[in-house]
């Protein structure tokens, strides 16, 4: 009885292709899945682009490397602060890939192959050298990233970007200054 039942379940499944074939007529190939929605304002800038793609850049390695610290760090607080960067860094890289896509570009959201060098580095490392490590990392990106940040700030064409830049610039200060409190070694310019 067992058996039959099998096989019965194999013959009506094995059925059911030719069956609906049978019944219904030949479709239309399925239309191209829906582009994004097309721009709602002029393209960015060159320079304005390039902020866009180096920040989003930026938002994924510092991304990969909190996530790593949130687990890695041995001080509670550095967790904390990988948390804190993690959220930070996502809320950062999507209120820029709206701004971004109403323009009609859209961001690649991947590490530059330094970055992936350097993540992959950090990736070996365990215990207080990877907790100095991701300190400083973060000390030194948020130092460089504010000064791209302060000069998006006063030169984007869009008023949107400059603002976004503006308020960004303010968030970088208070990771850059709670990295050195941390223990962070002062970034070089």
């Amino acid at each position: 009885m067992k058996n039959y039942a099998v096989w019965f379940l194999c013959a009506s499944v094995s059925l059911l292709p030719v069956a609906g074939l049978a019944a219904r007529p030949a479709t239309p190939p399925a239309a191209p899945p829906a582009a994004a929605p097309a721009p709602s304002l002029p393209p960015l800038t060159e320079s304005d682009s390039t902020f866009s793609e180096n920040v989003s850049a930026l938002n994924a390695f510092e991304i990969t490397i909190s996530k790593m610290a949130t687990t890695e760090a041995r001080r509670r607080k550095v967790q904390e602060f990988a948390t804190r960067s993690v959220k930070l860094h996502t809320a950062n890289e999507t209120a820029l890939s709206a701004i971004a896509l109403k323009h009609g570009l859209t961001l690649h959201k991947e590490m530059s192959p330094d970055e992936e060098d350097v993540a992959a580095q950090l990736k070996t490392e365990t215990g207080a050298k990877f907790e100095r490590d991701y300190l400083d990392l973060q000390a030194q990106a948020a130092s460089d990233a504010l000064a791209m940040f302060q000069n998006e700030a006063e030169s984007a064409s869009d008023p949107e970007l400059k603002t976004y830049a503006s308020t960004t610039a303010d968030t970088l200060q208070t990771l850059l200054n709670d990295s050195l409190k941390l223990g962070a070694a002062k970034p070089s310019r």
